[in-house]
C-alpha cells in the first residue's frame, strides 16, 4: 500500500535516451534528430551560407597568386583553380610600388582620427551630462542635429581652413577633418555612458 503512494522516479539515462514514457521530444532541437532532417534544415543551409561568404576571399586569394596569362585568358584556363601559382604580384605590390607607404598613411590617419574623436567626444559628453549649466540639454540636441548635416556641405569651408593653416596635402589634414562626422554619434554614446554610471564612482576615480 505504501509503495503505491511513493511516486516512481524514472532513471535520467532512460529519459535522455527517449526510452522512458517521461521523455519529451516536443521542445528544443528535437526536430533535428533524424539525419535527413539535419541535412535539409541544418547542414545544407550552413553549407550555402559558408560558400557565399567565403567565396569572395577565395577569389581574391586565387587572383593574387595566378599568373598573368591565366588572369587574361579565362577560356583556356580554369577560372576557379591554378596549377602554377606565383608570388610575382605580391612582390611587385610590396617592393615596386608605394603601397607600404599608402598603408602606413592610412593606418596613421585612422588611428589618430579615432583617438581624437574619442577624446573630444568623452570630454564633450562629460560637460553635457555632469556639468550643470543653463541650456545643457539643448546643447546635446544641437550636437545630434549636426550629424544630419551632409559632409559634402562642410568640404569647402574645411578645405579653406586646412589650406590657411598650411596643412594641405598632409596626413594632418585628414586627421583633423575626419572626426567631424562621427563626432556627434560618439557624443551620444558617451552621454549614455556617463548617465548610467553613478556619480559616486566618478568621484572615487578622481
Amino acid at each position: 500500500m505504501t509503495d503505491a503512494l511513493i511516486p516512481k522516479v524514472a532513471d535520467p539515462k532512460t529519459v535522455l535516451h527517449g526510452s522512458s514514457p517521461l521523455a519529451d521530444h516536443s521542445e528544443g532541437m528535437s526536430y533535428l534528430q533524424t539525419l535527413p532532417r539535419r541535412l535539409v534544415t541544418l547542414y545544407l543551409p550552413l553549407s550555402i551560407i559558408l560558400i557565399v561568404l567565403l567565396f569572395p576571399f577565395y577569389w581574391m586569394a586565387l587572383t593574387a597568386i595566378k599568373p598573368d596569362e591565366q588572369l587574361l585568358n579565362l577560356e583556356k584556363f580554369n577560372p576557379f583553380w591554378t596549377w602554377s601559382p606565383t608570388l610575382k604580384h605580391i612582390q611587385k605590390l610590396l617592393f615596386e610600388t608605394y603601397y607600404p607607404l599608402w598603408l602606413w598613411n592610412t593606418m596613421l590617419v585612422a588611428v589618430c582620427a579615432t583617438i581624437l574623436s574619442i577624446v573630444a567626444s568623452v570630454l564633450a559628453a562629460y560637460a553635457i551630462v555632469r556639468l550643470r549649466y543653463r541650456g545643457a540639454h539643448w546643447v546635446g540636441g544641437a550636437i545630434f542635429l549636426a550629424y544630419l548635416v551632409p559632409p559634402s556641405i562642410l568640404f569647402i569651408p574645411l578645405s579653406s581652413v586646412v589650406f590657411q593653416y598650411g596643412l594641405f596635402d598632409t596626413p594632418f589634414a585628414l586627421i583633423l577633418t575626419l572626426p567631424d562626422h562621427p563626432h556627434p554619434v560618439l557624443d551620444l554614446a558617451a552621454d549614455g555612458l556617463f548617465q548610467d554610471d553613478p556619480v559616486r564612482a566618478l568621484r572615487n576615480a578622481r
